[in-house]
């Protein structure tokens, strides 16, 4: 990297003295004038080539922390017009006044009844790298843009795909259908209560993983009927607890708390002895944070790994902040951003 920038200074040099040579030619007709000359005319295509050239990296600094082309392109285009034009005014009157003022020893009347025409030409030069700056700039923004686009349709297919297999995977449905079996032998109006929930439940898989976000009492509902359901199974062994306001208006990603559930579910010991507690609540943050206490089974299932990272990422991209994990203190924590819709990305 450093040899690069290195290498792109020394064109800059050459080619800031190659302007000046042809300037020389322009103006006087050959290079043969006096080394006094060369050297003023060498010295000064440097102080204007080296400002020039150093104004990429003065607008990529700038760029990062004041322009966005793809959400705020008019607020964008004044503020890169008004960086440039203090910059490119700070270069052009402190190269003429130092070689034209000090040292020529001119007085600034003269210089801008004799040099007026060359101050209007390098603005209109700076003005010409500016756009070709900026141009760059705009499609490198726009082809980002549509790549983050790309990337996050990707992750949130596979994320639905990922809830949808889950939900409807041979575990899932054989340990529901043993739970009702068991059910009807001992307590019939529990069992048809089961049914139904389990029949809501997978109503809700599919009329939810098409979508984009859904708000947070949606989800909340479809996470109780998923709780409802794992209780039955197991029992005063699985402990949760739902303090989040659905009056919070606040929007999340579809069947996401309930995967953060059932990760907790799939990965920890679930015993009279040891029960899972698991907390679902909103924080002062405006986060919602599904915690349980960590007591890892010794051997778990199958996992790809990639649930978490996908959501991470979907999150990252609807909301600009990042979806924290965090494992200490025997407890396991992932704290989810919660999506506000006016301030959302389309």
């Amino acid at each position: 990297m450093r040899k690069r920038v290195v290498i792109n200074w020394l064109v800059a040099f050459v080619v800031s003295i190659l302007i000046g040579m042809v300037t020389t030619v322009l103006m006087g007709g050959s290079l043969n004038v006096p080394f006094k000359q060369f050297v003023w005319n060498a010295g000064y295509s440097l102080s204007l080539g080296l400002p020039l050239f150093a104004n990429g990296f003065l607008f990529s600094w700038f760029e990062k922390r004041y322009i966005d082309w793809v959400n705020r392109p008019g607020t964008s285009v004044v503020r890169a017009l008004l960086m440039h034009f203090v910059y490119s005014s700070a270069v052009i009157w402190t190269v003429n006044w130092f070689w034209f003022i000090h040292v020529m020893d001119r007085d600034w009347a003269t210089f801008l009844q004799y040099n007026s025409g060359t101050i209007i030409s390098e603005y209109i030069i700076f003005i010409i790298i500016a756009s070709i700056i900026y141009a760059i700039s705009f499609f490198k923004a726009w082809r980002n843009e549509v790549r983050q686009k790309e990337e996050v349709k990707r992750e949130s297919l596979a994320l639905q795909y990922k809830v949808l297999q889950d939900q409807i995977n041979p575990h899932f449905l054989f340990n529901s259908l043993n739970v009702l079996g068991s059910l009807i032998d001992i307590d019939t109006d529990k069992a048809k209560q089961f049914t139904r929930e389990l029949s809501k439940f997978y109503r809700d898989v599919l009329q939810y993983k098409d979508l984009d976000i859904i708000s947070l009492k949606e989800e909340i509902d479809f996470v109780t009927k998923y709780i409802y359901l794992q209780q039955i199974r197991f029992g005063e062994a699985l402990q949760v607890d739902i303090i989040a306001n659905e009056k919070v208006e606040g929007k999340v990603i579809p069947l996401s708390v309930q995967a953060l559930v059932e990760n907790a579910i799939k990965h920890n010991e679930i015993s009279k002895a040891n029960p899972l507690k698991i907390l679902v609540a909103i924080s002062d943050d405006y986060e919602l944070l599904v915690e349980n206490n960590l007591q890892p089974k010794t051997q778990l299932e199958e996992s790809s790994k990639t649930g978490l990272k996908n959501m991470a990422g979907r999150y990252e991209y609807l909301t600009g902040k990042q979806m924290i994990v965090t494992k200490n203190g025997g407890f396991f924590r992932v704290c989810v951003p919660l999506i506000r819709v006016e301030g959302m990305k389309d």
